[in-house]
């Protein structure tokens, strides 16, 4: 993980910060002309993000994602228009950051936020929780747990799940009180668990939901009923 203090600590000691400053504020500007370009000519039918100056073109997801983030997506979506409580959006919401571009998996925003949604928009408002479901592959997990972890929790997301279809887990992070601008884990939640989100209120639901269509379909029945 980044020490963002830890990191100005160090270039402050730099004798030739000036030009270094002057170095990367050139290669900012070229960045920010690729990622208008990027989204210039990004579409519905692309799934891609920019992240630190690169575009990052993505594969077909596994099923066993894709079952992951359908169970969660539906949850959870249902359950926030239920009542009232925001909009939740899947796989093709561009989240503007300051410097990055990204399409989470799953998205949340509270009512107050969601309300200002337009039907023409397509960069969306840095949301209140975010959902990451794993693929395989080093760079890909290093991304969620590295590089998006970082800048979720830098740009004030204020909580992020990392689910894990493989091992069947789900790493619940809230932004600390004590730090901001970092996330803090708060739960680990294993397939006989329950977890319940601290930003879409009252969304608590079995982790085998999430991986398990029975148990998905009798969650949404007991959420709606209030009974979970």
């Amino acid at each position: 993980m980044y020490d963002n203090n830890s990191i100005e600590d160090s270039l402050w000691e730099v004798p030739s910060l000036p030009l270094l400053l002057d170095r990367i504020h050139h290669r900012l500007d070229d960045e920010r002309l690729k990622r208008a370009e990027f989204r210039s000519w990004l579409t519905e039918d692309v799934k891609a993000e920019f992240i630190n100056g690169s575009i990052l073109m993505h594969s077909p997801a596994a099923d066993d994602h894709n079952e992951a983030t359908g169970q969660l997506y539906r949850a959870a979506s249902l359950y926030a228009d239920v009542f009232n409580l925001g909009k939740v959006r899947v796989e093709k919401a561009l989240i503007g950051m300051t410097r990055n571009d990204y399409e989470p998996d799953i998205a949340f925003w509270r009512k107050e936020v969601a309300d200002r949604f337009e039907p023409g928009m397509n960069v969306y408002p840095v949301p209140d929780l975010i959902v990451e479901v794993l693929s395989p592959g080093k760079e890909n997990i290093k991304r969620d747990t590295e590089t998006k972890y970082e800048d979720y929790a830098a740009h004030g997301v204020r909580e992020y799940w990392i689910v894990d279809p493989k091992k069947q887990t789900v790493e619940q992070y809230l932004l600390s009180e004590t730090a901001p601008e970092r996330f803090e884990l708060h739960k680990k939640a294993i397939l006989t668990d329950n977890i319940e989100s601290k930003v879409l209120a009252g969304f608590a639901i079995p982790v085998k939901a999430i991986f398990d269509a029975k148990t998905n379909a009798y969650a949404i029945q007991q959420l709606v009923k209030g009974k979970i």
